[in-house]
């Protein structure tokens, strides 16, 4: 079976694993930490980005966390800095800088201009300070508005808004509010996530001993009904599962992992996925740093995908995206149509009408939307 592979990666992840504190819900890989070990791994990190230097041409670049706004200015100039020194800024289309409205400050937002970065995705969760609070966020509700404001004036044109739904005690109103105020600022892009117990976390150990209550999943599915409606009635194109977008303002980098093409990733924990081989850097700090001052190789997983799970992959992650999947572009892929590996499953699911499969592309229908991780299961 011959597969067509994205040989080189144009989108670069590059990860900032530290917080002010973490949040309840959080698993994702950071810590709390001070000045000096901040210090330490901006060090590791533009080493391997000069490592980096010339193989690739990048069109996105995402700085993810963590919280990368909790650097301190100089921290922050050195880290944009070395991204500008080895990537070509020229070639950059889309650059975007996590933000977290309690740690922003307008030096900080003059930097992000400064150094090319033209797209913000800031961590909101809630504009109410209750569910704020039991999140675990830093910041409040008039924080959130603020920080929005200051990139605005300060001319970013490009500004993603991160909302939570399905909080313990959240109500529907809650939940409409929330989403009154994002509409209101105008943003060019609003993200809804339903909120998920991650084990080992503060908020799931709550929710073991009875200290919160998780909402019912019929409340948890008209939350998200109410974000499609409410969005869509303001203009904003659902092109993702969760994802909302003025025109032309879908986000170029997330699309890459949606159509599972290829990019490389930097620091701790980042994954890369270059010619049909995804990898991942160890995901302790200490280690990490230690691995690249020793210049040792600091991946920790490798595995080169088979032409079937390639293909899988590629459908299942497609799938997050309302338009699907085009036939066309999937043989240009792997050589074969789709109904040749997934035809039994296609069969069945457009019959349950969970997917449709017309003008040769394949994709989820309004009834599938709602229970899309069952759908997606059937193509592993």
């Amino acid at each position: 079976m011959t597969v067509k592979r994205d040989a080189l990666p144009h989108a670069l992840y590059i990860h900032i694993p530290f917080c002010v504190k973490k949040c309840n819900y959080c698993d994702f890989n950071s810590i709390v930490s001070g000045t000096k070990i901040v210090d330490r791994y901006l060090h590791a990190l533009e080493k391997e980005l000069r490592a980096l230097q010339g193989r690739y041409v990048f069109k996105t670049i995402y700085i993810g966390g963590g919280t990368p706004s909790i650097l301190a200015e100089t921290q922050l100039e050195k880290l944009l800095h070395s991204v500008v020194r080895y990537v070509p800024a020229s070639e950059i289309q889309e650059y975007t800088v996590e933000v977290n409205p309690g740690t922003l400050t307008g030096n900080k937002v003059a930097l992000l201009k400064a150094y090319f970065v033209n797209r913000i995705s800031l961590g909101v969760q809630s504009f109410q300070d209750s569910q704020l609070k039991l999140l675990g966020r830093i910041h409040s509700g008039d924080d959130a508005r603020n920080a929005f404001l200051l990139l605005r004036t300060s001319g970013f044109e490009n500004i993603n808004i991160d909302l939570i739904f399905g909080c313990p005690g959240q109500s529907s109103h809650d939940w409409e509010k929330d989403l009154r105020i994002a509409v209101e600022l105008n943003p060019e892009h609003i993200s809804t996530y339903s909120l998920t117990y991650e084990e080992g976390t503060p908020l799931t150990m709550d929710l073991e001993n009875e200290v919160v209550h998780k909402l019912d999943e019929s409340v948890e599915l008209e939350m998200y009904k109410t974000a499609i409606r409410h969005l869509t009635s303001a203009g904003y194109n659902h092109y993702e599962i969760s994802n909302f977008a003025k025109d032309r303002c879908e986000c170029s980098h997330n699309q890459v992992y949606w159509k599972n093409t290829g990019y490389a990733g930097a620091g701790a924990g980042a994954f890369s996925f270059i010619d049909g081989r995804r990898t991942s850097n160890v995901r302790d700090v200490f280690q990490y740093m230690a691995g690249i001052h020793e210049n040792k190789n600091v991946q920790s997983f490798g595995e080169c995908l088979q032409p079937e799970q390639f293909a899988s992959e590629t459908v299942i992650m497609s799938l997050r995206l309302r338009q699907g999947i085009s036939n066309t572009d999937f043989y240009k892929r792997f050589g074969y149509n789709l109904e040749e590996q997934f035809g039994t499953q296609i069969n069945r699911l457009v019959k349950e009408g969970l997917i449709s499969y017309e003008d040769e592309r394949l994709k989820l229908t309004e009834k599938g939307l709602f229970i899309a991780d069952t759908v997606m299961t059937e193509f592993v």
